[in-house]
C-alpha cells in the first residue's frame, strides 16, 4: 500500500515553476510515495481533487498537512500532518 500526502501551501507566496514537493515534504519530517500540492498556481486547487488522485493512483494512506513557502525551496509546516484515510 502506498503513501500519500497532500500540502497545502497557505499564506498565498507562489513557489518557482521547478519546485519538487517531495524533497521539501522530506525535509519537512514526513515520508510518502507520492506528495501532491494544492496551491493557486501550482497543482491542484483543492484538496479534494488531489485526494482523488491519489486515492486513484493506488495510496492508501493519505496524509494533509498545511504548510507555507520559505524565501526559496522550502516549506515551513504550520502544524503536524493529519491521516485522511487509511
Amino acid at each position: 500500500m502506498k503513501d500519500g500526502l497532500i500540502v497545502y501551501l497557505a499564506g498565498g507566496a507562489e513557489l518557482p515553476e521547478d519546485f519538487d514537493p517531495v524533497p521539501a515534504a522530506r525535509a519537512l519530517g514526513a515520508s510518502a510515495d507520492r506528495v501532491e500540492m494544492v496551491a493557486p498556481a501550482q497543482g491542484f486547487f483543492t484538496v479534494e481533487d488531489a485526494w482523488h488522485f491519489l486515492y486513484t493512483r493506488g495510496c492508501g494512506r493519505i496524509s494533509l498537512m498545511v504548510a507555507t513557502a520559505t524565501g526559496g525551496e522550502g516549506l515551513k509546516a504550520l502544524g503536524p500532518a493529519v491521516r485522511l484515510c487509511g
